[in-house]
């Protein structure tokens, strides 16, 4: 009889256990939050979902661009013109009359991507060559010091990562029908720009003036 009573508790013991196991396995899976391109998250906007191929894809989990709410919209007076200017900025710098000095307009970078993956690799080398402290006002620093929901890891998106929020621009909202710089350099002179009025991708010098939109990854 006890032997009997054993067995039955064994039983007994074996069908909570898994029916526990069970219910962490929903518990679990209750919080694997599936993004949607536009949604509210990590102080922005979904704008894109990274696709097998991306550099950051990893099969079997979500990851992707997040875009700012809004373009940074700071005024500030140029150093090199002496205008206030309020919400566009140069790629650069503006000083291009000296080629012998350290902070000309069209130094090359020469190592920055175009493709999805490449905007925060290319923000930090532009930065290594024009400091956030002595150029505060390019559109690489105005991205990275933006700080959007707490984060700090903000950049300016590549050509490839702008192309996509210029894809998801009516989801995620708030351009502005105007230019918006890429962090990726065409030559010493000129980098590449988007057009948010009809999406056509343009080359521009590097000391015009455009607007800027931070992304991060998640």
């Amino acid at each position: 009889m006890k032997h009997s009573t054993n067995k039955r508790f064994t039983r007994l013991w074996a069908v909570l256990l898994f029916a526990g196991l069970s219910m962490v396995s929903v518990t679990v899976q209750s919080y694997a939050v599936t993004y949607k391109i536009g949604d509210t998250y990590g102080g922005g906007k979904v704008a894109y979902i990274f696709q097998s191929g991306d550099a950051g894809y990893v099969e079997g989990q979500q990851h992707g661009l997040i875009a700012a709410e809004a373009d940074v919209n700071t005024t500030y007076k140029d150093a090199w013109d002496g205008v206030s200017y309020t919400g566009t900025y140069v790629w650069s710098t503006s000083q291009s009359k000296i080629k012998t000095n350290a902070d000309y307009a069209y130094q090359e970078i020469r190592t920055t991507g175009k493709a999805i993956g490449d905007g925060a690799g290319n923000t930090k080398k532009i930065l290594a060559k024009y400091p956030a402290a002595l150029y505060p006002n390019s559109a690489a620093a105005v991205a990275h010091e933006y700080l959007g929901g707490g984060f700090n890891d903000w950049f300016l998106p590549s050509m490839d990562e702008l192309k996509q929020l210029y894809v998801s621009k009516g989801l995620v909202g708030g351009y502005a029908d105007f230019l918006y710089w890429s962090s990726s350099e065409m030559s010493p002179s000129v980098a590449w720009y988007k057009i948010f009025i009809n999406g056509l991708l343009g080359d521009s010098i590097k000391s015009y003036f455009k607007r800027v939109r931070p992304v991060r990854a998640f």
